[in-house]
């Protein structure tokens, strides 16, 4: 029997799965304070941005790479996207959810009102 590196251990649960994020965000949007009177649809990159860019800089702040992802927002932006400073809570809260702020035992929670 083969016992698993320190490495590994380490790296198990970290992984991102897109697909399980889009739905969870899709499921969840409706339900943000920052949601109000816009879709999923116009926030959909804003959140594929957030997850992309959390296994990207893994590791570091939200507020330590926050220039570099609202580069990655913009330059892949779609058209019925929002503008940076409008989905920034959104890409946030991925960050936040990601990083166990929000665990995936809070799943009905989505964002935090107040702490």
């Amino acid at each position: 029997m083969q016992k698993d590196s320190e490495a590994e251990k380490t790296d198990r649960g970290q992984w991102v799965y897109p697909e399980n994020e889009a739905a969870y965000w899709r499921e969840q949007h409706s339900k943000q304070p920052y949601a109000k009177n816009s879709s999923y649809e116009q926030y959909k990159h804003a959140y594929r941005t957030g997850y992309n860019s959390y296994q990207k800089h893994r590791g570091r702040n939200f507020d330590e790479v926050e220039e570099s992802v609202a580069n990655d927002y913009e330059s892949g932006k779609p058209d019925s996207a929002l503008p940076w400073d409008t989905v920034r809570p959104a890409v946030n809260s991925v960050w936040d959810r990601m990083s166990g702020v929000i665990t995936p035992r809070d799943r009905d929670r989505g964002m935090r009102d107040s702490i």
